[in-house]
């Protein structure tokens, strides 16, 4: 991975440097993309067939979390093959079948996802699991555990319900697993997705779930699981009428999925008509009133430039091959932080920004990063400026206290 440092002058024009060390250096205006929320996005090849069906049939979603205990004096050892879930009637439905092994000791303290399915919606009661085998070790002797005949089910009382996601989170007490000494009957309690909203929340996009995950920082563990459009990819943050959302493009959908953090719902989907495949997304907040998400279309080399207003895309530009990341200048009171550069620069740039935004794309294909000049007057871009990079960019990254951005670089 190599880096590209780019700079740009208020007149918006490029100087070309002297290479060095195989990094291009070029004078442009920058600003920097400050984000409410710590976001992340995760991003893959292949596609989960279980997640299709939802999208054209009654289906929801269900994920099973297991939180190992907080301390444990026991060894126990134990195999779960299969987990099934009961609906209203009786009938069960199977949600995983690969074989799990799971250690008191090795998941104290931790998360694991146990199952992830696409369920018709309704109401389901009980939950089911088949455990193979299950261990005790004390003082290096290990010990077979006796299994109960009627097997293991607990109630769930949960709905699920068409295009959401139901999260169930069962917290293990291994301590008070073992009844009569001999026999193994986890003992487990069970709480349903919880909605929080809160500034140690992260949101991460699942592209073979269809979802995206919401984490506490704090504890390193999941609270809560949003349904999104189909292969969910970059993700930001913005305020829509000064209220919080979360912005996701999923590239096999073609569209941008609203998430209302309050709830930790899908608010809407807002249709990508113009490009197809986005991929990359940022937020530019142009005033207190007035905010534009712009999206890279990677099947279609191109940027969709969305009003979050009333979420209708206004237009289509054209950039490189490939287009995978953006970034975009950020509110011009976060100039009033830039330590490192002049009261002459910082003027210059302040009145460069009354008037103008800046989005930068970053094309893999072309090798190349777009300069996009916004029109804050028009809401329209005026100007498309490329700057060769040599190599695959692929992320950007922007510091506006220093008055840069960086482009990382994949490959030679």
């Amino acid at each position: 991975m190599n880096s590209v440092n780019i700079e740009m002058n208020s007149n918006n024009s490029v100087n070309k440097a002297n290479k060095v060390n195989r990094v291009n250096r070029v004078n442009i205006l920058l600003l920097a993309f400050c984000l409410t929320l710590v976001l992340v996005g995760c991003a893959s090849v292949t596609d989960q067939g279980a997640s299709t069906d939802y999208y054209n049939q009654n289906y929801g979603q269900v994920t099973v979390f297991l939180n190992g205990p907080d301390k444990s004096s026991l060894d126990i050892t134990f195999d779960i093959v299969a987990v099934n879930i009961m609906a209203e009637g009786g009938i069960y439905r199977e949600i995983m079948n690969t074989s799990l092994n799971i250690n008191s000791l090795t998941v104290m303290g931790r998360q694991m996802l146990l199952a992830e399915m696409a369920l018709p919606e309704g109401r389901y009661e009980k939950i089911k699991f088949t455990v193979k085998q299950a261990t005790i070790k004390r003082k290096d002797r290990v010990a077979n555990l006796a299994l109960p005949s009627e097997g293991m089910e607990m109630p769930v009382n949960i709905t699920v319900t068409r295009n959401q996601n139901t999260s169930l989170f069962l917290k293990w007490d291994a301590d008070a697993s073992i009844v009569e000494g001999y026999q193994f009957k986890p003992l487990f309690t069970v709480r349903n997705q919880r909605p929080e909203l809160s500034t140690l929340l992260m949101y991460v996009t699942n592209e073979d779930s269809n979802n995206v995950s919401v984490m506490n920082r704090q504890k390193d563990e999941v609270v809560s699981t949003v349904m999104v459009g189909k292969r969910p990819r970059g993700i930001a943050t913005g305020l829509r009428r000064q209220h919080v959302r979360i912005y996701v493009a999923n590239s096999r959908s073609n569209s941008i999925s609203v998430i209302d953090p309050t709830t930790n719902q899908m608010e809407t989907e807002i249709p990508i008509r113009f490009g197809r495949e986005p991929e990359g997304i940022a937020v530019a907040t142009v005033s207190p009133e007035k905010e534009f998400i712009f999206v890279t279309n990677y099947g279609s080399n191109s940027v969709s430039v969305v009003d979050t207003l009333t979420y209708q895309e206004m237009e289509k530009i054209n950039v490189g091959n490939g287009p995978v990341a953006v970034a975009v200048d950020p509110p011009v009171e976060t100039l009033l932080g830039a330590n490192f550069l002049s009261f002459e620069d910082l003027n210059i740039l302040r009145s460069y920004r009354e008037k103008f935004l800046n989005v930068y794309v970053a094309n893999k294909n072309s090798k190349d990063v777009t300069v996009l000049r916004f029109d804050i007057s028009r809401n329209r871009v005026i100007d498309v400026m490329n700057i060769n990079v040599e190599w695959n960019p692929v992320a950007l990254g922007v510091d506006y206290q220093r008055g840069k951005v960086y482009v990382a670089n994949y490959g030679f």
